[in-house]
């Protein structure tokens, strides 16, 4: 494939195996996740993976979890920009009808194969091991929440969906949505894929800088958060946020 920026992506043959057959870019990433919708485009409003990438950022950064978890909640769902998104319906069809035919889990396969590429270049392999089950919470509450806002489902009409324990007997089976934020409002809906584009860059850019700070001893302070449960305030890459030396 060729991305936005015009490089070439190979999926298979010898450059697939190469650095330059398969090089990431933050940018492609970016591009690409703000103009991929999830549900397959089945939600009131165009919902990409950037924004749910965002959300789930959010959510690691408000249960105080390092820069770290919060960059890999952004990134989890980073190889779309490559893969693609396909809902999981539609994953588990695919899998079943690989193993009918003889073969593998194809999707599963296919998929992990980007997945991992793509965290080990960015070196992140090692939070998604050790905090596998957090990030796989965040994703779900986000799921959940996406649920609630923006589908047509309904508890007393629709199949309930396993993944976020419907018809569990005990709450903390379930994964119940978000009660800070709402994701039909208005102002999120005013939001171009060009917004959500330079937020998944801000951000990105916003923790890595945080990283990079907490290495040498610094700690990054925390801006005003606004309260009105809308739209996350993402800090532009161009005015990072002030830093203080702690001293021992």
């Amino acid at each position: 494939m060729v991305t936005a920026t015009g490089i070439e992506y190979h999926f298979t043959g010898p450059d697939s195996v190469t650095d330059q057959g398969r090089h990431f870019r933050i940018e492609d990433i970016a591009h690409h996740l703000a103009q991929l919708n999830r549900f397959t485009g089945a939600c009131k409003r165009p919902y990409s993976v950037a924004e749910h990438s965002l959300l789930c950022s959010e959510i690691a950064q408000r249960g105080k979890a390092s820069a770290h978890v919060q960059l890999a909640a952004l990134m989890h769902d980073a190889h779309e920009a490559y893969t693609a998104d396909l809902s999981s319906p539609a994953k588990r069809a695919v899998n079943q009808r690989s193993v009918a035919a003889g073969g593998t889990n194809a999707w599963t396969v296919f998929e992990t194969e980007h997945e991992k590429a793509l965290r080990l270049h960015f070196r992140i392999s090692t939070v998604f091991t050790s905090y596998r089950l957090l990030l796989r919470s965040i994703d779900l509450r986000a799921l959940a929440t996406e649920r609630r806002d923006l589908t047509a489902w309904r508890d007393l009409t629709h199949s309930g969906w396993e993944v976020l324990g419907d018809g569990e007997p005990l709450a903390h089976d379930r994964h119940e949505p978000l009660d800070w934020v709402s994701l039909d409002t208005p102002e999120r809906e005013a939001m171009t894929w060009k917004d959500w584009r330079q937020a998944f860059l801000d951000r990105f850019a916003q923790l890595m800088l945080s990283m990079q700070a907490n290495r040498r001893g610094y700690v990054q302070l925390q801006p005003a958060a606004k309260c009105d449960g809308k739209l996350p305030q993402y800090v532009a890459a161009a005015a990072p946020m002030p830093f203080v030396n702690v001293k021992p």
